[in-house]
Order: structure tokens, then sequence, then C-alpha cells
């Protein structure tokens, strides 16, 4: 069923870091709390490119065959490898710490499913503020006027008695949360990701780039990690380039994608290409995606606004 196949990826069973994890924890929990059969689809995070320098042009893709059923897309890695040295040269933020929080704000609109009230779908916009201070953080979000994804569900909708759809505000405390213990080490960071990805129902290196996205997003990792999470990407088979895109703010970056066929879903990433920053993010449909969408119908998406330190948890930047 479509629902069981959200929720799968919504709430993964193995996470790269205890932040991700609490992540899951605090989205699983939101879920429950508003609707138990409502389902919606999670950010999920396709893996960075950066480095404009290459020219992303009506070329064939080479190829480099890795097994007999899985390819690397040679410009995928070489713009996620170029993505990687961009990354190392940036400078760290500060620490978190006393009078140091990270806050990271973005916008986003992802599918949610009423399963119980006519199964019917629709694009939810939200604005989403994080805070991750030394002793906890915070999580605050509120919602926009929900977009349907088809006449379908608007029919539907409406054969079901037109119930509210509009989410409203909300805000979750957030626990304590250590630095993070990715490796810099490329292999060392690949062993382990593909330690916890393997066996995984949507696929080892499917599974693998989720993991490396949900390291990159509202998290404070280091240069030399980000880099190595770029470093493994350019190793799975499946990555391909798209090339240059403008996000949902019209920032122009460059972006890569990755299939998941099983529910005909594309994951693309979009990276600022001169510091391998974390643009935006995308789920699209397949031409046969088990929500039976038109092919390119957007079911997901956020776009990164603002990252930086603040004074406190619950401070507006200066």
């Amino acid at each position: 069923m479509p629902e069981l196949s959200a929720l799968d990826r919504a709430y993964p069973d193995s996470a790269p870091d205890p932040a991700a994890r609490e992540r899951a924890r605090i989205a699983l929990l939101e879920h429950v709390e508003r609707r138990p059969q409502r389902v919606r689809l999670s950010r999920r995070a396709l893996l960075p490119a950066a480095g404009l320098a290459c020219a992303v042009g009506a070329v064939a893709v080479a190829l480099v065959g890795v097994g007999n059923d899985a390819a690397i897309d040679a410009r995928a890695a070489s713009m996620l490898r170029e993505a990687a040295v961009k990354a190392r040269a940036q400078a760290p933020l500060p620490p978190v710490g006393r009078g140091r929080v990270l806050y990271v704000k973005s916008v986003d609109a992802y599918m949610a499913t009423w399963a119980d009230r006519g199964n019917f779908s629709v694009r939810v916009p939200h604005v989403r503020e994080i805070w991750l201070g030394p002793d906890g953080g915070l999580l605050r979000s509120s919602s926009g006027e929900p977009e349907f994804l088809s006449e379908r569900d608007r029919q539907r909708w409406i054969a079901a008695g037109r119930p509210v759809l509009r989410e409203g505000n909300g805000s979750t405390k957030l626990e304590k949360q250590p630095p993070s213990d990715l490796p810099t080490d490329p292999d060392a960071l690949f062993a382990r990701l593909e330690d916890a990805a393997r066996g995984h129902s949507k696929g080892t290196y499917v599974e693998m780039f989720t993991l490396v996205g949900d390291a990159f997003r509202e998290t404070n990792v280091r240069p030399a990690q980000r880099a190595a999470l770029y470093e493994v990407a350019a190793r799975l088979p499946g990555v391909e380039l798209v090339g240059q895109v403008r996000d949902s703010v019209g920032r122009q970056g460059v972006a890569v994608a990755m299939e998941e066929r099983d529910d005909g879903i594309r994951h693309t990433l979009v990276i600022e290409p001169k510091t391998g920053t974390l643009l935006a993010e995308e789920q699209a449909t397949l031409a046969k995606n088990v929500f039976r969408y038109p092919a390119g119908t957007v079911i997901g998406r956020s776009t990164y606004l603002d990252t930086r330190m603040v004074t406190a948890v619950g401070a507006q930047p200066e």
C-alpha cells in the first residue's frame, strides 16, 4: 500500500547519528498525536553536487559498471568529489555551547494522505525553524494552505465532507544532542553507512543515500565530515547528475538525483556550487509510481533558507 511505503520512508529503523534518530522519533510522535491514520512523506535527501566548472548540457552520461545490475554516473561522481573539495575549504560554524545555538530555517511542502477519510492526498506547506542548543532544543512549525495533488484528490475530499486540512502551528522540545561522531575518513564512513543500510527494503544504496542526506540536514557537521559524506555519495551506484537548477526561492544550484524504483519516486538534492551547501531537496514521481500520479508530480519539497548560530533557543537571527 502507498501509505505503508510512505511511512517506511518517514521513519526509518536506522539513522547515522543520534540527532537523526531523534528527528525521526519526534516526527513520529507528532504524526501519532495529530491523526493516527494520516500519513505524511518525510524529508529525505539525495546527495549533493557542486562545481559548475564542468558543463552539464545534453551530453551522453558516462557509466562505470559496478556490478551486474548497478552503475555509477561518472559525471555525478566527479561533481560530488568536487563538492567534497569545496565543503572541506569552508570555515566551520562554532560548536554549540553557552550562548551558541544552531538555528536552521526552512520552508517545505510534503504530501499528507487521509487514508481514513476518503483516501485523498494534499501537499501541505510549512515554515520550519529548529534550534539545537547545549541543553536541548526546539522545533517550531507553522502550516499554510494545503494544495491538492490532483483533481481526483479534490473530488475525494469533497465526497468525504470537506474535512479541515490546515494543520495550524506547533512546537516540540528537543532533547540535548551530542556532537556528530561521523568519521571524516571516506572509507570508514562508507563502511558505517553500508552496515546501517544493509538489508533495508529499499536497497542498500538507496538507504545509504538517505542516511547521507539525514546527516546533512539540520545538523552542524564539520567541513571534513561534510566532505566525507560527499565522497561516500560519489561511490554509490544509482546517483545521476541532473545539472543546473533553481530552488523554490530562485537560487541557482547543481542537482543530483536517485530513483527509488519500487515506489516510483525520484529524489533530488540541490547544492550551492561554490560552497557545497544544501539548498533544497525534492521528491517527484516517476512514470510508474505507487501513488498513480503523472510523472514529475512533486510530492515533497524542502528549501533551506538560513543556517547560523544564535544566542539562545527560540532567539531569532539578528
